[in-house]
């Protein structure tokens, strides 16, 4: 009888080891929730490959403390469909984090929910709006991209190097243009420039005449696009040179994409554009590495795309295993990213999060590059 004793507590305190052991390996769910349908995708499908293909990496080299979840999730290019998409991250599959949504709009639209369920968004999009402090749910969103506020201020000051007084601006009709509008008419006087015309279309628009016709009539002595869809630069910058808009163009950093680069040929030479990194061209080391795996999966890197959605994956990797055993929640990651500074990331510059700044990346990260033949040259 007591030999029967003794191995049926022996099997419950094996049991309980084993029940204790397998709490502490339970995967970390982290949410991914970007746009790889719609307008968007064109930054959505190259996020999650770099999301993938980093995650792989880590995995490989031992780099993970604890065993992480990816669920990915398609919001469509739309504010709706995120904010479902992230309402069923949460409460069907439990996530802790989400990297996404994947548009300034989207995230925007998601930030409530994020307040209510206490798991934050880490932000791919650029959008002065998503950290604003002003909203109520900043607490619970996080950017792993350049701010515009930081990116407009760059790209206005070369503007101001070529002594241009007269800016035009075409931007794209959604958060991130009009914030990025509004940011630029208030910076230009402050670097002795005015902004004396804007005009704009949706994500979809192609035939943008009617737009540029009007930034030639009104004078301007440099024209600034705050557009980060491809087709919609391109078809912006067909438009300029079929009406004989000749002034000298700069662009913000979501159009430093391959895409933009191949579309719009040789007649746009010399149209510099802002750009994390230069992945595709002119990489860093930790960008060629990335590139490296990117190509390894067989997929041709894009550029800005890679580089924030593996800024995302690289954040929530830190946060967790920053953590150690602790149970994680989204409490938790939220502030355990608020004290995450200098790790390790495939982009250039410093990440740094405090529970003040929740714009992880500065311009430390951002070059300026030019169009030459098709490829996006860094500037030296």
């Amino acid at each position: 009888m007591r030999r029967l004793i003794s191995l049926v507590l022996s099997a419950v305190a094996a049991a309980a080891l084993s029940s204790g052991a397998a709490v502490s390996a339970e995967a970390v769910k982290i949410g991914v929730v970007l746009s790889l349908s719609g307008p968007a995708a064109v930054f959505g499908i190259p996020e999650r490959d770099a999301i993938q293909v980093a995650m792989d990496k880590l995995k490989a080299d031992g780099k993970l403390k604890r065993t992480i979840e990816l669920v990915i999730y398609d919001d469509k290019t739309n504010p709706t469909e995120a904010a479902r998409m992230v309402t069923q991250a949460i409460n069907n599959d439990k996530v802790v984090a989400i990297i996404g949504p994947g548009t300034g709009g989207n995230i925007l639209a998601a930030g409530p929910l994020a307040l209510r369920m206490q798991v934050p968004l880490l932000g791919p999009a650029g959008t002065m709006a998503i950290t604003d402090r002003k909203n109520e749910f900043f607490p619970w969103v996080f950017r792993v991209a350049p701010s515009d506020r930081v990116d407009v201020k760059v790209i206005l000051e070369d503007i101001a190097k070529s002594k241009a007084k007269k800016i035009g601006v075409f931007f794209q009709e959604d958060a991130y243009g009009k914030t990025g509008v509004d940011f630029a008419k208030e910076i230009a006087p402050t670097l002795g420039m005015e902004v004396v015309e804007t005009v704009g279309a949706p994500y979809t628009a192609t035939d943008l005449t009617a737009q540029a016709t009007r930034l030639r009539n009104a004078g301007v002595e440099a024209v600034f696009l705050q557009v980060s869809i491809s087709s919609l630069g391109a078809s912006f910058v067909k438009a300029a040179n079929q009406v004989g808009l000749t002034a000298p163009a700069y662009t913000n950093a979501g159009l430093a994409q391959r895409s933009f680069a191949e579309s719009v040929g040789s007649d746009v030479d010399g149209l510099r554009v802002l750009s994390i990194g230069n992945l595709p061209y002119d990489p860093s080391e930790g960008e060629a590495e990335l590139a490296k795996l990117l190509k390894q999966a067989g997929k041709v890197p894009q550029g800005w795309g890679e580089l924030v959605g593996s800024n995302g994956l690289m954040t929530v990797v830190a946060a967790v295993n920053a953590q150690g055993d602790k149970e994680i929640t989204g409490v938790s990651m939220r502030d355990t990213i608020e004290g995450l500074c200098g790790y390790q990331a495939f982009a250039r510059g410093k990440p740094c999060f405090s529970k003040d700044n929740h714009d992880g990346w500065a311009e430390d990260s951002l070059v300026i590059t030019e169009l030459r033949n098709k490829e996006l040259k860094t500037r030296r």
